[in-house]
């Protein structure tokens, strides 16, 4: 099993150095595994670029009514939106803009403090939720399916520990 693992390992290191094109052998496992993180995240990208507008949506509209969906129970102030989509203010206010214009969030002046907006969804924007939402998690299922259950625990645990080596966003 072990020999096969290497080998499976192999394949992969050789397959993906034909995706991107190097023109030499990888400077060890580091780097063959961040050109693999990076190349798979464009690769996760491009589909969510062609998924995404199939309903009338960017990937980072989508997001903004999901996490506006998780905390419903309290309008967030756009600059929690902000925090929370990992963007700055500046282009978070930019999607924000462009959603309260479709009619999917609204913002009204924050009464504790008249210079920040806290941002909702509307109906519309639970119904564009609620269109999108189901067939983004077949894709997901089809792509991240629960059968590959421990490699996926031990791809988690991995970029968890990646995540601690850089410095947490949040410590």
């Amino acid at each position: 099993m072990h020999t096969k693992g290497k080998g499976a390992r192999a394949g992969a290191v050789e397959r993906l150095k034909e995706e991107i094109a190097l023109n030499r052998p990888f400077r060890g496992s580091a780097e063959a595994t961040f050109l693999a993180m990076a190349w798979t995240w464009q690769c996760l990208e491009a589909v969510g670029r062609t998924f995404f507008p199939r309903y009338g949506i960017t990937g980072a509209q989508f997001n903004v009514l999901m996490i506006l969906w998780d905390y419903r129970e309290r309008p967030l102030r756009q600059h929690e939106l902000a925090d929370l989509l990992v963007v700055n203010r500046a282009s978070a206010g930019a999607v924000v803009a462009r959603m309260q214009r479709a009619g999917w969030i609204a913002r009204a002046v924050d009464a504790s403090d008249t210079r920040a907006r806290r941002v909702r969804l509307t109906p519309a924007g639970i119904a564009k939720l609620r269109e999108v939402r189901a067939p983004y998690y077949r894709l997901l299922a089809r792509v991240f399916r629960e059968s590959d259950g421990e490699a996926l625990d031990r791809h988690i645990a991995f970029l968890d520990t990646i995540r601690s080596r850089l410095g947490r966003r949040d410590s």
